[in-house]
């Protein structure tokens, strides 16, 4: 395996965004940032934010197409079928990043839902050869994640729920992940085809009681949008 420290580089992640990425940013004047949800529970729903409906009916494993906001603070709202409505809150969006807002299990609270806000910043610092994966644990009733390659190489380990693991420099190429619990146990088989330069985010969702875990693998958006 590579060393993530030659070929890629990686930042203090939290949910509430890198902690080493604003002294990066004081030279760069982008006016823009991107914004999608994926919906991580089983339950289809209305996606609002601000004045913009960004989905109706949105159902579990689905993403909205990414809008283009300026930074600033926006008003998420989230109503069910029959037009209840299910959570509100803000949330910021910051500069020059592209974001996905999941809707997931709370973490205080397994019973109510929030928004987890995950960024996404593009990277100028890759080897060739190489692509760049992070997994995110959406799995509310599995604490810890472990995610290892066929030849046995721990890729993620310890990524418990509510957090994403930062980003693991590869070589480009396919692969067979096994997804296992903490003890070992393995829970499901996932291939990925990892190209060169492009960045990869498991968001692993679903249930294990009733076997509906899955890995969701969308193309990030920092592959293709204009970012600084």
């Amino acid at each position: 395996m590579f060393d993530v420290r030659k070929y890629y580089n990686t930042y203090p992640y939290s949910f509430r965004g890198y902690g080493a990425y604003n002294p990066m940013m004081m030279s760069c004047f982008c006016t823009k940032s991107y914004f999608r949800v994926l919906n991580a529970i089983d339950l289809p729903l209305d996606v609002q934010v601000n004045d913009i409906l960004m989905a109706e009916n949105l159902r579990m494993g689905e993403f909205t197409k990414y809008v283009k906001l300026p930074p600033s603070s926006y008003r998420i709202m989230l109503h069910s079928a029959d037009d209840d409505l299910l959570f509100e809150s803000d949330i910021n969006i910051d500069y020059n990043l592209a974001y996905t807002g999941v809707i997931s299990a709370d973490i205080e609270d397994r019973k109510d839902i929030c928004i987890l806000m995950v960024p996404e910043q593009k990277i100028h610092h890759m080897g060739p050869n190489i692509a760049a994966l992070r997994m995110a644990n959406l799995c509310d009733d599995l604490e810890e994640i472990v995610l290892s390659a066929s030849d046995g190489t721990v890729l993620f380990s310890g990524i418990k729920f509510g957090k994403v693991s930062c980003n693991v420099a590869v070589p480009s190429g396919r692969y067979t992940l096994n997804l296992k619990k903490a003890d070992g146990t393995k829970i499901l088989e996932y291939k990925l085809d990892a190209a060169p330069y492009m960045h990869y985010t498991l968001f692993v969702a679903g249930k294990e009681k009733d076997g509906s875990i899955r890995i969701i693998v969308p193309e990030d958006g920092v592959n293709y949008l204009d970012l600084c």
